[in-house]
């Protein structure tokens, strides 16, 4: 049987970092550009400021279990 190089515990880490990593790319070129950040949110489409979309980012990465 051939061992898993990553557990999922560890995937889904790397996985939050990547995601993380792209929100916080997606945010600086909004605010570079003045361009709104657009997510889904709620069942709807949102249009967020970069620093709306910023705090957001921040609240969700504080609230989720680690």
């Amino acid at each position: 049987m051939i061992e898993p190089v990553f557990s999922p515990d560890r995937l889904t880490e790397l996985a939050n970092a990547a995601f993380r990593q792209a929100a916080e790319k997606v945010i600086r070129e909004a605010r570079q550009t003045n361009t709104e950040v657009v997510v889904w949110k709620d069942g709807k489409v949102c249009h967020l400021s970069a620093d709306e979309a910023e705090r957001e980012l921040r609240q969700s990465t504080t609230d989720s279990p680690k």
